[in-house]
């Protein structure tokens, strides 16, 4: 069974509600304007002090601390579960190593990063977000 169909049965039996424990349009929301805090950064018009460390902690943000807590306790076993888990981490991941290219200075590199790995990773996981919510909205 897939994640999605496992989510939408689950809400659908009420054994669980993904909305009470998480907002997942504003998850969609915070990870999205990642981007655009990070080219700020690039381009040294952010106030924030971001460092690398902080940024790669994929269980800091609402999303990721939904992945490793209830998501993880419903759905570890789910192939397309662990996929979600994976391309967060990865989103985190990429993200902070812009940061990283930006503190060693290379601005190039940052840009690079952010228009190819980053984009990449980034739309794939919004994908699978998109998903998940309308699935829980319709359940």
């Amino acid at each position: 069974m897939s994640f999605f169909t496992s989510l939408f049965s689950l809400a659908k039996s009420k054994n669980a509600d993904i909305r009470k424990e998480i907002d997942l349009p504003g998850a969609i929301t915070a990870h999205v304007n990642w981007k655009a805090r990070l080219q700020k950064f690039i381009d040294g018009k952010s106030d924030e002090k971001l460092e690398p460390m902080m940024v790669c902690r994929d269980d800091q943000c609402d999303l990721g601390k939904w992945i490793h807590g209830p998501g993880t306790d419903r759905f570890y076993a789910d192939e397309a579960f662990r996929g979600l888990r994976a391309d967060h981490a990865q989103f985190h991941y990429v993200a902070a190593n812009v940061v990283r290219y930006m503190q060693d200075d290379d601005r190039a590199g940052a840009e690079a990063l952010l228009r190819g790995e980053y984009t990449k990773v980034s739309q794939h996981m919004m994908g699978l977000l998109d998903e998940l919510n309308r699935h829980e909205g319709s359940a």
